[in-house]
């Protein structure tokens, strides 16, 4: 029996019975809830200027084995400190947002997808919704019939 599909794009399918995520598909009949979480990642730019600002911190301080050194390396040190403070600050303003689709079923919360794209998994989230009633309704045809 063909089932009639809902939603599919990319490596995403959903229909009445079945969500299909890759090679994982789960029981539209097993998922008890489904929900869009949104999640901030860490900027990669903001983790390797931090990266910098420490190695940079490091050899002011390894080169600094006297009290002279110690004074012709303070600015050296206080630039480092100074990249690390703007690497935080890069991942507060500009932090890298991803959105998961999380399933509730019999065994717990899966994370099905994580995509970039927020729309895109509120449209898959949309698409289980659409496929929860779909059942129901054919469902409550069969026991009409």
């Amino acid at each position: 029996m063909p089932q009639e599909l809902i939603f599919e794009l990319d490596d995403v399918k959903i229909t009445p019975y079945i969500a299909q995520f890759g090679d994982t598909s789960y029981q539209i009949a097993s998922i008890g809830s489904v929900r869009v979480a949104r999640v901030k990642k860490r900027n990669p730019v903001a983790i390797i200027v931090f990266l910098l600002g420490v190695g940079l911190l490091a050899a002011a301080i390894v080169r600094s084995y006297s009290e002279e050194l110690a004074e012709a390396n303070f600015p050296v040190a206080v630039t480092a400190v100074g990249i690390m403070f703007a690497a935080y600050l890069l991942q507060l303003v500009w932090p890298r947002r991803v959105s998961k689709l999380i399933l509730k079923t019999h065994s717990g919360d899966v994370e099905a997808l994580t995509s970039s794209r927020g729309r895109f998994v509120v449209d898959v989230k949309q698409a289980i919704e659409a496929a929860f009633i779909a059942r129901a309704h054919h469902r409550s045809q069969k026991e009409t019939d």
